[in-house]
């Protein structure tokens, strides 16, 4: 008699087996497979006025248009766009002054979409052991400046409107990281420095610094700058990226204590800053005049104060790329383009 033979042991179904199995099943069934999401990486200032692509991320906004984004945290525009312009991100998050200055050497990239405004993201302050109280004091002083990038533009602007030429002012360039011990160990007097940075010295434990007025009502706008390589071609996923982004931002105005909530966890701060830092912010997808006649400014002011050598100056018109907005929010485009 023949020994009964035993039936082979069954191993379980791995996940990467059972995921297969899912797709034959539905491609056997007439359904569509999955679309792997499209990647993208956009390199944002960490500063209130990112909060936009904060609440986009948390909320899932850029997922529900089919994007796998990833929010690259860096400190000023400036930095945020020499990532993509180094290939390090698709994306950038930042002032138009950057973009302004880069296209005196080069026109691969334009501003899609402003995600917001800032009337009082950047402040004057002056170090307390200074002496300095009014900005007519800092002639002849040693006052922290970021290079290039709308702080510079707003400090050497006031200047000039309140008498002082900023030549006689001895601008030491530095970053915004750096400005907090600049002024603690007295290597600087003054600094123009941008949000949480002058909260930082302003309301810590042992406040080193006091605020001076700024005049010349500047307000600072927060841009989405692409490469000019993907328009035309990815014109539809861009018009995805700012969908999930003017969703963003319906649900800051419509909900603001939880998108505070969401400012409060990205920056690692408290409802205090929160507090200090709202009023001046506001957040609309746009495309506004202002954006041009603010841009044409800063170009004649780079080229008066020899901010940049050579080149022509670039058409402010050339710098903005509106279609995809236009497509999705046609209201929003005021420029006449």
């Amino acid at each position: 008699m023949h020994a009964q033979t035993r039936p082979a042991l069954r191993r379980p179904a791995t996940r990467l087996q059972r995921a297969l199995c899912a797709v034959l099943a539905a491609m056997l069934l007439g359904a569509p497979a999955a679309v792997m999401a499209e990647r993208l990486r956009i390199a944002a200032s960490r500063t209130p006025v990112s909060l936009p692509l904060y609440v986009a991320a948390q909320r899932g906004y850029f997922r529900d248009e089919g994007l796998d984004v990833q929010l690259d945290d860096c400190i000023g525009g400036q930095r945020c766009l020499r990532r993509v312009l180094d290939g390090q991100a698709d994306f950038a998050a930042t002032s138009e002054m950057p973009v302004v200055l880069h296209a005196f050497e080069r026109g691969d990239v334009a501003i899609l979409a402003t995600i917001a405004n800032a009337s009082d993201n950047l402040k004057l302050l002056a170090r307390k052991a200074s002496g300095v109280t009014r900005g007519e004091q800092l002639s002849g002083r040693n006052v922290g400046v970021i290079i290039n990038t709308a702080g510079q533009y707003m400090l050497e602007t006031h200047l000039f409107n309140i008498g002082v030429d900023p030549r006689r002012v001895n601008m030491v360039p530095m970053q915004a990281e750096d400005m907090l011990p600049a002024l603690r160990d007295g290597r600087v007097d003054a600094v123009c420095v941008w949000e949480p940075y002058a909260w930082q010295a302003l309301q810590s434990a042992e406040p080193v610094a006091l605020r001076l007025p700024f005049s010349g009502g500047y307000i600072e706008t927060f841009n989405l700058v692409a490469p000019r390589s993907r328009f035309g071609r990815d014109d539809a996923l861009l018009e995805h990226l700012l969908r999930a982004i003017d969703r963003a931002e319906s649900t800051i105005q419509a909900d603001p204590a939880a998108a505070q909530a969401t400012l409060a966890k990205h920056l690692g701060v408290d409802q205090r800053f929160v507090d200090w830092v709202w009023h001046g912010l506001s957040f609309r997808l746009s495309l506004e005049q202002s954006l041009i006649t603010t841009m044409e400014s800063e170009a004649r002011w780079a080229q008066r104060e020899g901010h940049v050598v050579g080149g022509s100056r670039p058409n402010a018109l050339t710098l903005i790329y509106p279609g995809p907005l236009k497509a999705i929010r046609p209201a929003a485009v005021g420029t006449g383009n």
